[in-house]
């Protein structure tokens, strides 16, 4: 199960097909819509990379037979996420901003290779505690946990605190090939070289930090 928890977090400028994936600003509307992407993950994507993970452990350890097994339920896992691909729809806005206006965006969906595996609501990192807005981000924390993301960011933006969703992206098709590939070898007996395919396929999931709500800084006189 997926949780949201209120961290400090470094932001990323992440390059998805040698796009920029930089800052943007949504509307109060928005951020309700937004807030959801929260919810579309793939279970079954956390699965088989947890399942991947573990048949490294295996390998190292020298336990063939529980590695294959873990391969095996991975790949299963993945044929799931194959047929999910085209519902989870992974949207990428972007607002590029110099001096404080905006000077150029863009927005590009792709649709049948990414999947969103994993999902959290991150507070920005230069965000400054006050009792005030801890009163709201414990409000915020009781819609997470009542399952009302949408809520949570609403309240928060209220505060006039930066929020941010930052997701665990799987290249489907790659990581399907990798496991594929880490398969073979271990039938082969090559399991140095398949421990490196199953690595791969885990330096292949991409990390995107999409900003819902950044608050205005007032321009120095």
């Amino acid at each position: 199960m997926t949780t949201h928890k209120f961290v400090k977090y470094i932001p990323i400028l992440t390059l998805i097909f040698g796009f920029s994936l930089l800052a943007h600003e949504v509307s109060a509307a928005e951020a309700g819509k937004e807030a959801k992407i929260l919810d579309k993950v793939s279970k079954e994507g956390q699965m088989a990379v947890r399942e991947l993970k573990w048949a490294r452990v295996a390998i190292f350890d020298g336990n063939i037979p529980q590695a294959k097994d873990l391969l095996g339920k991975s790949k299963q896992q993945l044929a799931e996420v194959e047929k999910q691909a085209p519902e989870l729809i992974v949207t990428v806005k972007t607002e590029q901003k110099i001096a404080g206006k905006t000077v150029d965006h863009d927005k590009k969906t792709i649709t049948d290779d990414l999947v969103p595996i994993d999902a959290g609501l991150t507070l920005a990192d230069d965000f400054v505690v006050t009792p005030e807005k801890q009163e709201k981000i414990n409000k915020a924390n009781e819609h997470l946990k009542n399952k009302e993301p949408a809520k949570a960011v609403q309240v928060l933006r209220e505060a006039d605190i930066g929020i941010s969703v930052t997701r665990e992206l799987m290249p489907v098709k790659n990581t399907i090939k990798h496991v594929d590939k880490a398969i073979e070898l271990v039938d082969q007996h090559q399991y140095y070289e398949a421990n490196l395919a199953l690595k791969a396929a885990q330096d292949g999931l991409i990390i995107d930090s999409v900003i819902l709500y950044e608050p205005i800084v007032e321009p120095t006189k």
